[in-house]
């Protein structure tokens, strides 16, 4: 398995650290979470960064971590966070250096597993009520959505499995 790099994007809640994790180990690849890289690299926890640090300050050191994978790793799946292709271009170099795939999931089934996991684990959403999760998740879904599209491979379903995932792939002419 020579250079398969698979990025898994979209919002928080889509499955991509638990489906990458599931995928990594089906294809014998490395497991990478991008948010997991950053808390190590930092030393803190990503609500604590964003808190100390700020939000651009963050999105620097997503960026710095995803191309240093990049640089050097030859294989892995990737859970990025849900903003990462959103700055920095680094949908540019997910998008040149693998294959991105979409996981997309709506704001209702998202809304309920994020209040299931705790909101307070996810800086950019405040709401601990249903209807305004669900109202945020859109509003953040529509304001993303132009860089998720330029995914190479997209996944629409609320109930995404490595099975569907690796389907895709093979489609693709990527496995």
């Amino acid at each position: 398995m020579q250079h398969l790099r698979l990025f898994l994007v979209g919002l928080a809640g889509s499955g991509k650290s638990t489906l990458g994790k599931q995928l990594a180990e089906r294809l014998g690849a490395p497991f990478y979470d991008l948010d997991s890289q950053i808390e190590n690299r930092v030393g803190m926890s990503i609500p604590e960064y964003f808190s100390q640090q700020g939000q651009a300050n963050f999105r620097i050191q997503e960026s710095e971590c995803l191309n240093e994978l990049i640089a050097t790793q030859d294989s892995f799946v990737l859970a990025t966070g849900g903003g990462a292709p959103c700055f920095h271009f680094n949908m540019d170099a997910m998008n040149e250096h693998g294959t991105t795939i979409y996981l997309d999931v709506n704001p209702g089934d998202l809304a309920l597993r994020i209040l299931e996991d705790g909101v307070e684990n996810r800086p950019l959403l405040k709401s601990y009520d249903q209807q305004d999760l669900i109202a945020e998740i859109r509003a953040m879904k529509e304001k993303r959505q132009g860089f998720y599209q330029q995914a190479q491979i997209k996944i629409r379903d609320n109930q995404i499995t490595v099975d569907m995932i690796v389907s895709e792939l093979k489609s693709a002419g990527k496995l």
